[in-house]
């Protein structure tokens, strides 16, 4: 059943239907605290569904009001056989699988098809609750998260089999680039990394860019994941190496 809790939200003066982030599980997973920790948080209106069905229901076609649907992993066979269902009622929004064990998270990695379904996102349950604010921050800016252990199916060209799956961003790929993990960050992710291989650090880059430090953390931990490292150090080398001349060669602000 659906709780959007708009008692709560009209109380603390929020405009649910700007945008919304819509959890799918049961409520187990999602309880009334929880959705009202996000309401405070972010200033948005969070609602749960058990199913995608619920939410389908009560959505209005005509509404152009953005949303993050967070999907939880006991919704996962239902994600992967029906994936577009979940894609469509996510509208111009973004969709993140939200976990508690890695296996369930690696199962849908390697089986998403990226090419017809674009990137989803994923968001760890498990992890301390700053770290799983900042992830759904990230979410709510169309910033995807990645689990660096996703690292061994990019990296290490592990299951042969599901290796176009697997590869990300691989429909997106421009031809400019001259390396095609590097191709895979996202255009924020290259400028974080450009900073780090000047030698900036968090706070720094966090300064630049508008950022918050947590928010930096996390799109290292992103770029990491993807070009296969384990520390700054090597990030930057990595940088050096494979990032256009023009983009080396830019100035620090």
């Amino acid at each position: 059943m659906n709780n959007p809790l708009q008692d709560t939200v009209a109380k603390i003066g929020f405009c649910p239907e700007d945008f919304s982030i819509n959890f799918v599980g049961k409520e187990l997973f999602y309880s009334n605290q929880s959705l009202r920790s996000v309401q405070t948080e972010f200033g948005v209106a969070a609602h749960r569904h058990e199913t995608i069905d619920d939410l389908i229901a009560i959505s209005d076609p005509a509404s152009v009001s953005d949303k993050v649907i967070v999907i939880d992993q006991i919704m996962l066979d239902d994600f992967l056989s029906r994936p577009e269902t979940y894609t469509k009622a996510a509208g111009s929004g973004c969709v993140a699988f939200a976990y508690r064990k890695d296996d369930a998270a690696r199962t849908l990695f390697e089986n998403w098809d990226r090419s017809q379904y674009g990137d989803i996102g994923y968001l760890p349950m498990n992890v301390a609750p700053d770290v799983w604010r900042s992830i759904l921050r990230l979410l709510m800016h169309e910033e995807l998260y990645l689990p660096s252990f996703f690292a061994d199916c990019v990296s290490n060209g592990q299951n042969r089999s599901q290796a176009k799956p697997c590869i990300l961003g691989s429909s997106t790929v421009k031809p400019k680039d001259p390396h095609p993990v590097y191709s895979k960050l996202t255009r924020r992710e290259k400028e974080v990394l450009r900073l780090v291989s000047k030698g900036q650090s968090n706070k720094i880059i966090a300064s630049n860019l508008g950022i918050t430090e947590h928010t930096v953390k996390l799109h290292m931990h992103n770029v990491a994941g993807k070009i296969g490292v384990s520390n700054r150090t090597a990030a930057a080398q990595f940088f050096f190496e494979v990032a256009p001349d023009e983009v080396r060669g830019q100035a620090v602000e």
